[in-house]
């Protein structure tokens, strides 16, 4: 599995958890985890695309 792909997961489980988060507190810290995540994934997928290929 790609590390942008693992990373796109682990956005998706943070979404599932503020989905889920009773408290607002919660919940934000659980979205920008996300968010955090799926930056990092765009981030990875950006570098791979700019690696020549071999």
């Amino acid at each position: 599995m790609s590390k942008a792909k693992e990373l796109q997961e682990k956005a998706e489980m943070f979404e599932r958890r503020a989905a889920s988060a009773t408290d607002p507190i919660s919940q934000r810290h659980y979205k920008e985890m996300a968010a955090h995540y799926r930056s990092l994934a765009v981030e990875h997928l950006d570098v791979k695309r700019d690696e020549p290929a071999h």
